[in-house]
């Protein structure tokens, strides 16, 4: 199941004993990716691809894929390396693998070209000092142009603390403005990453302590179409919405979320419904999405 798939990428263990019945529980709303591609001449497409990683006892077959797209899920019925059709232009995408049912994911930005033909791969780090400074080897993932060869997405770990680089924000009169919310529960929802990059941390990472991002504090946007990636952080588990924000100068926007109990064929899923508003009037500027967290 498409669903299942997804959530399995942050699966926590649970419990339904004490749930309430599944037929009483909201319709989770998953939406699937499904382009508009009127007047486009030649679409982009995007696949997944498969590996084989040679262990002890045989060989662990590694699914790597996109698992969102602009807010939308993006794979169906578990076929990584169908190709997805694309509208040339700014993509916001979550990517990532699974292999059985343990994987990750990072955000990742994508300006898709006329025709262009992509494919996400991936690769161990082959640094395995640094790898074990973050207590596991990283998989690195990036997206090549499979007819020239280009890589278009630069190698990236799935550890989105040891992403190199960092988003710099624009200054002026003119720049747009987002932040976070957070529920007095401690749940969460913030920006992580613009355009790819990732929003610097506000505490950073030490031998004793793991970085940390206010989400409440106003990252600043240059006016445009802008790749935001929402990350949603309840206790052990973290996911992340890629969306497209049309960001208009001036205007600040916020990120909002309701969190509940829904539930999706035989399956109770706790569900963050995220949305972004125009924090003066209240306008919600990109559409409220369901992100599937904890199954029960």
């Amino acid at each position: 199941m498409k669903l299942l798939r997804l959530a399995a990428i942050a699966l926590v263990a649970g419990t339904a004993a004490c749930a309430p019945k599944l037929e009483t529980l909201p319709v989770a709303d998953f939406q699937a990716y499904k382009p508009d591609l009127t007047g486009v001449a030649e679409p982009a497409t995007l696949r997944g691809s498969y590996s084989q990683k040679p262990g002890l006892v045989g060989s662990a077959t590694y699914a790597v894929g996109v698992f969102a797209i602009n807010g939308k899920v993006a794979f169906e019925d578990e076929k990584f390396d169908a190709p997805i059709e694309l509208k040339p232009g700014p993509q916001s995408l979550t990517i990532g693998y699974l292999v059985g049912r343990r994987g990750d994911s990072i955000p990742v930005m994508l300006n898709a070209k006329p025709g262009g033909r992509y494919v996400i791969k991936r690769a161990e780090d082959t640094n395995w000092a640094d790898g074990l400074n973050y207590n596991r080897i990283r998989t690195w993932l990036y997206i090549e142009d499979e007819r020239t060869g280009e890589i278009v997405v630069p190698n990236t770990p799935d550890i989105i603390m040891s992403i190199e680089g960092r988003y710099q924000p624009p200054s002026g009169a003119d720049v747009a403005t987002i932040r976070g919310t957070v529920h007095e529960s401690g749940l969460s929802v913030y920006p992580i990453a613009v355009d790819g990059q990732i929003v610097p941390e506000d505490r950073q990472r030490g031998v004793w302590v793991a970085p940390r991002w206010e989400p409440t504090k106003s990252v600043a946007l240059a006016p445009g179409i802008r790749a935001i990636a929402i990350l949603a952080r309840t206790g052990l588990y973290e996911g992340y919405l890629p969306v497209l924000l049309d960001a208009k100068p001036g205007v600040s926007y916020t990120v909002k979320f309701d969190f509940a109990l829904k539930r999706s064929g035989g399956v109770r899923v706790h569900t963050h419904t995220i949305w972004i508003e125009d924090a003066a009037t209240g306008e919600i500027v990109v559409p409220k999405s369901d992100l599937p967290g904890t199954i029960l």
